[in-house]
């Protein structure tokens, strides 16, 4: 009974079309935390937990839905391909009809993740970790620490939903000096950063000291 109840939901067109209508704007705000999580995961103290199969966006439940075989050729071939990406190069090619198409879906997560462990790699071992201060109109919506002794710093959105008309005012304040964005790859002075300009290029931001 529960069987025939799914399929007869599935396939009812008009229930298909008022489900699609819901979720479709919660697609982007989805990544976008999807990428929060894993920039967090991956600069906060400890052995970050990243679920084998997940380096791409995965949309299945939990036990046992996710138990299935990796397609590790998928994974190999994609990283091979964002080793050198910009994180334009990134989101472009995760546009939703191109990427359904060459069946590449999830290279911005796995490009942040090849990032990001390249700058864990330089974090000292049993470093701590600080909370830096935001202000402005989106402050509750922010999550921002260094590592260390300024050895990188982590910005990131939440309850992105939100921030559907943008940052406004919004800024962090960083530590004083020379800052470069690990993921976009711009120089940052020091100081009130403002967010508009922080997260123009991409969700996330992860900067190391010159």
């Amino acid at each position: 009974a529960l069987a025939e109840f799914v399929r007869a939901v599935v396939g009812d067109a008009e229930f298909a079309a008022d489900l699609a209508a819901f979720v479709g704007p919660l697609v982007e705000a989805g990544r976008v935390t999807s990428l929060a999580q894993l920039l967090l995961k991956l600069t906060s103290p400890g052995v970050p937990d990243v679920y084998q199969g997940t380096e791409l966006w995965d949309l299945s439940l939990v036990d046992p839905d996710n138990r299935r075989p990796v397609d590790y050729d998928l994974r190999r071939r994609l990283l091979d391909k964002v080793r050198a990406a910009s994180a334009a190069d990134v989101l472009a090619w995760d546009d939703p009809t191109t990427a359904a198409e060459s069946g590449e879906h999830g290279g911005p997560k796995l490009w942040l993740m090849h990032r990001a462990l390249g700058v864990r790699d330089r974090i000292r071992p049993g470093a701590g970790y600080r909370p830096l201060a935001a202000g402005g109109s989106h402050a509750a919506n922010v999550v921002a620490f260094v590592r260390g002794e300024d050895d990188a710093a982590v910005v990131v959105p939440r309850l992105v939903l939100g921030l559907r008309d943008g940052w406004g005012d919004t800024s962090v304040d960083l530590p004083g000096g020379r800052w470069t964005d690990a993921l976009g790859g711009a120089g940052v002075e020091g100081g009130a950063i403002a967010l508009s300009d922080l997260l123009s290029g991409f969700p996330v931001a992860l900067l190391v000291r010159n």
